[in-house]
């Protein structure tokens, strides 16, 4: 794999929106002879010590020193992570295979440096936000336009690599001024995360929806319920009349007393201060009155309800966090009703129904064919995915406010603060500098209960 970017003949800036219209370390590890299928334990000195920096779209952590080696993660270009001092073999890589913090090698062959003067690495200096709804500045399209690559002949020149549809989505790092093979008129491009570029003028910055889940606590437990249409009023009931009251708005928060009443043949819900909302209304998440047997201390674990298009997280038995989702619309009812029998390890392949370990973590899914989520236009750097290992994905959706709602293709999606917050919170940890890594050792699993 080659270079990720030549750093243009120019400063790199961060693109704002505004200006676009605006330890000490242990002994060396001696080189060894040969990479074996054993996974050698190298000491790597702490946060002070010498790094090693990605320079391509993905630079792969290996479980050993080999090329064939077990993926157990990934680093972006411009990324740096604390490496041992000398390579641990050269063998199937000439720079040398180095051990990593806090486990894995990379081979510092062509996407990967220990030369932390790589002019990619200003290029690509703007690394994610962790904990932020998003890990970088999002824009979307005004409307179709060229996705242009660094020309090589060039100095100070783009050439076209491909189209941007309408409303697509991207993640912008930087901005280079530059001409289009063909023209002398210099203009100003966005840098995207892949090292190619947009032009400025054709973007407009993204504006995800501020939708967020609750934290359960003391004063709001469940039941609650979330309003999920708009136009919707809460009521006033005596006996068998309902009266129309106060408008609610879309995605408000509803404590429920728990208690409910029919009238005029309809369900209605009980708020505080004697006002009601109808079922039909709302989304109602309920406490569990039942648990799967792994509910015990410490455990982590997600409730997916497909129909409800919920969320709740747990630690063992206590639920901590609540909200909205929107799933794919591949995964809404349609299987046979014995799918309902969520058995670990045992899923239904119409819905994708069981109990499943996160297997890997993304702070954005590099790599990915951007119209996997068969909207009209490409999203590109989708964030805080989670994979399970049913195939099915979790991440946070940029680009639309349907959640409550299906929407999508397959997927499992959350708005981006919802997103980091339960991508923080999860199973597999993510080391220093890693863009991406799966279950380490050990460490404790978070599961997923998908079900109706």
């Amino acid at each position: 794999m080659g270079t990720f970017l030549s750093a243009p003949g120019g400063s790199l800036g961060f693109l704002a929106f505004a200006l676009l219209v605006g330890c000490t370390g242990a002994p060396d590890a001696p080189l060894a002879k040969k990479a074996s299928n054993d996974i050698p334990k190298v000491p790597v000195p702490a946060e002070h010590g010498p790094k090693l920096a990605s320079i391509a779209d993905l630079t792969p952590v290996l479980e050993r020193p080999a090329r064939d080696g077990r993926r157990i993660g990934y680093l972006h270009a411009g990324a740096r992570v604390s490496r041992a001092e000398k390579p641990y073999t050269r063998e199937d890589c000439a720079q040398g295979f180095y051990p990593v913090r806090p486990a894995g090698f990379v081979c510092a062959d062509g996407s990967a440096t220990v030369d932390l003067t790589h002019p990619t690495l200003a290029a690509m200096a703007i690394q994610p936000l962790l904990d932020q709804p998003l890990p970088y500045t999002y824009a979307r399209t005004i409307a179709e336009t060229p996705l242009y690559e660094r020309d090589p002949a060039r100095d100070g020149a783009v050439r076209e690599a491909g189209k941007l549809k309408r409303r697509a989505g991207i993640a912008v790092v930087g901005s280079w001024t530059a001409t289009v093979a063909g023209s002398t008129e210099a203009e100003r491009f966005a840098l995207l995360t892949s090292g190619r570029f947009a032009k400025a003028r054709d973007l407009e910055a993204a504006k995800p929806s501020d939708f967020a889940g609750v934290e359960l606590r003391e004063k709001v437990t469940l039941p609650l319920a979330y309003v999920v249409k708009r136009g919707v009023r809460r009521y006033k009931l005596d006996r068998e009349n309902a009266e129309k009251d106060k408008e609610l708005d879309y995605h408000a928060l509803l404590p429920l007393t728990g208690r409910f009443r029919t009238a005029h043949g309809e369900k209605f819900w009980a708020l505080d201060g004697d006002k009601w909302v109808r079922n039909r209304d709302v989304t109602a998440i309920l406490p569990r009155s039942t648990f799967p047997d792994f509910a015990v201390e410490g455990q982590k674990w997600l409730d997916v309800s497909l129909v409800m298009q919920t969320l709740v997280a747990y630690e063992g038995k206590k639920p901590f966090f609540a909200t909205l989702v929107s799933v794919g619309r591949d995964m809404t009812p349609a299987a046979d009703a014995a799918a309902s029998d969520a058995v670990l390890g045992t899923p239904s392949a119409a819905w994708g129904l069981g109990t499943f370990e996160v297997s890997a973590k993304h702070v954005t899914e590099v790599g990915a064919d951007p119209f996997t989520l068969r909207e009209s236009h490409q999203v590109y750097d989708v964030p805080w995915t989670l994979e399970l290992a049913s195939g099915r994905k979790l991440y946070g959706a940029y680009w639309h406010d349907r959640f409550g709602i299906e929407h999508g293709a397959g997927g499992i999606e959350l708005s981006p603060s919802d997103a980091v917050r339960i991508f923080q919170w999860a199973t597999p940890t993510l080391p220093d500098g890693w863009h991406s890594s799966t279950r380490l050792g050990s460490e404790a699993k978070t599961l997923v209960v998908v079900r109706k």
